[in-house]
Order: structure tokens, then sequence, then C-alpha cells
């Protein structure tokens, strides 16, 4: 499951979503495009489905879409905004 990090605060209006880095001083503005992504990691917990839901009714192709999702979510992992097991927009269950 994905969260944003303790340190990260965020708000979203009608434009976007504005995310605050307390321990960087830095803000991201994350656009319309990025926003669902932000949404379905911080709402849902992960991006499984989203792919499906962004690529097929715009005709995009599924696969460049997924490859966009995650290394969006990838680099917001690898920066600390967001924590968590579920990076990828697809689920592996792993046997223990």
């Amino acid at each position: 499951m994905l969260t944003p990090a303790d340190h990260i605060h965020h708000a979203t209006g009608p434009h976007g979503t504005a995310v605050l880095d307390l321990r960087r001083g830095a803000w991201m503005m994350l656009g319309p495009h990025v926003l669902r992504v932000w949404h379905a990691a911080t709402v849902r917990g992960s991006t499984p489905g989203l792919t499906d839901e962004i690529a097929i009714p715009t005709g995009q192709d599924p696969q460049a879409v997924s490859g966009q999702i995650n290394a969006f979510v990838d680099e917001l992992v690898t920066a600390g905004v967001l924590v968590g097991t579920t990076r990828l927009s697809t689920i592996t269950i792993r046997a223990t």
C-alpha cells in the first residue's frame, strides 16, 4: 500500500495538487494528468487498474501508459514522497 510519507503535506484544488516536502522545503505541483496517479496512490493505496482507466478511454497504448505510471510512482518512492510496498500498476503476489 502506498501512502504519503510523514513529512509530506498535500492539498488538491481545481487546477491540480500541491505537494510540500517539509524535509527539503520543496514544493511539487501535480497537474491534471499525473493527479490521477497521485489520487490512486494516496486514496486507493496502489495503482492497479489505473492503466486501463487511462488508456482505454483515450485510445493510448496500455503498455506505454503503464510504463509512465510506474516511472512516476517509482520517482515519488525514490524521492521519499510516497512510502509503501505496492509500487507497480499491477499486483504481484509472492508466496512466503
